[in-house]
Formats: structure tokens, C-alpha cells, sequence
């Protein structure tokens, strides 16, 4: 029995090694970005390369949604993006826990 535990911990430990540095090696480099989506991430380029190649792609189809919207779709964007803003720090704590209860579980 020890010796399936050894063997279980090893093997979690390699996959989780493996995982990891086959995550670094897809991590996307800031230039790689298009010149529009680096314009919509601005905010986000001092710590683009600490975020994980997983938040990156988020953040990437994000940035490709906001470019397919129409330009009264990205005003209304800003505009909600300025109430947020806006918002003292307990009304967005209770915005983005209604969110969780709102958003599906995978």
C-alpha cells in the first residue's frame, strides 16, 4: 500500500511539472499580440507576463469580442465600464457576488 501512495505522489508530482512547464512554453509574448488587441489590453500590459497562458487566452478572446462590437456596442461597454468605476468598493463586492451566483458552474 506505501508503495502505490509513493508511486501516485510521484506520478501527481511529474504531471503537475509537466503541466506547468508546458503552460510557461505557451505563454504568449506581449508583442505576439496584434496591434489592436495590445490597444484593448492596455491595462493589462505590466503584468502580462506574469499571468498564466490560461488567463492570457481569456483575456485575448475578450479583447477579440470587444473588437467585433459595433461602435454603439463599445459605447455602451464604456459606459458601463465608467458606472463600474463609479461604484463604491461594498456596491462592487455585491456586483460580483450576484455574478457568481449568476454564472453557470463548468
Amino acid at each position: 500500500m506505501v508503495k502505490v501512495q509513493k508511486f501516485s505522489r510521484r506520478r501527481l508530482l511529474a504531471a503537475s511539472l509537466l503541466l506547468l512547464f508546458t503552460a510557461a512554453a505557451h505563454a504568449a509574448p506581449w508583442n505576439s499580440l496584434s496591434p489592436a488587441e495590445r490597444e484593448v489590453l492596455q491595462e493589462h500590459r505590466a503584468n502580462w507576463d506574469q499571468y498564466s497562458p490560461a488567463q492570457q487566452e481569456r483575456l485575448r478572446q475578450g479583447a477579440q469580442r470587444y473588437l467585433d462590437l459595433s461602435p454603439r456596442q463599445r459605447d455602451a461597454v464604456h459606459a458601463q465600464q465608467q458606472r463600474y468605476r463609479e461604484m463604491s468598493p461594498e456596491e462592487k463586492q455585491a456586483l460580483q457576488e450576484e455574478y457568481k451566483k449568476k454564472k453557470p458552474r463548468p
